[in-house]
This record gives C-alpha cells, sequence and structure tokens, in this order.
C-alpha cells in the first residue's frame, strides 16, 4: 500500500503515537512538537515528507527550546572540614 503525501489528524497521530485529541489540543495551543502544517479548508494537514523532515530535526535537537535564566555557579566548598 501507498503512503499518502497528505496527512490529516488521524494519520498524523499514527505516525507520531499520539491521541487525535492530543493532536487537536496541541494545533490549538500551537504546541512545539507540532511539526507545521497547513490548512485545506477546515481540515489540518501535514504533507509526509515534511513531517519526517521535522521528526529528523526534532530527534537531533534543533527544535530543542533555549534555556533561560543564568548560569550555574559551582557550590561552595567546605575547607578544613575532614
Amino acid at each position: 500500500m501507498m503512503e499518502p503525501e497528505i496527512l490529516h489528524v488521524p494519520e498524523l497521530a499514527k505516525m507520531l503515537n499520539r491521541s487525535q485529541c492530543a493532536i487537536r489540543s496541541a494545533i490549538r495551543d500551537k504546541a512545539s512538537w507540532l511539526p507545521p502544517g497547513f490548512k485545506q479548508g477546515v481540515r489540518h494537514c501535514w504533507r509526509t515528507e515534511s513531517v519526517r523532515r521535522f521528526l529528523r530535526e526534532y530527534e537531533s535537537g534543533e527544535h530543542r527550546a533555549p534555556k533561560v535564566g543564568r548560569k550555574r555557579k559551582e557550590p561552595p566548598r567546605l575547607r578544613g572540614v575532614a
């Protein structure tokens, strides 16, 4: 069986091993773990090729959020205690 070029919510849910409800919630919340997609009318769609590319990039750490805050300092050492 040939793989479809365009994925809709049920197919993307299977591909990402998530529920359809989780995918729809992520669309609504604009989650960072969701691949970029487009709309055809009222349906949300993703291209199979771009989903696979997104997953490869996500796996290699390219979509990791930058750490916020200051760098941690080394903790103080106790001198003379032994």
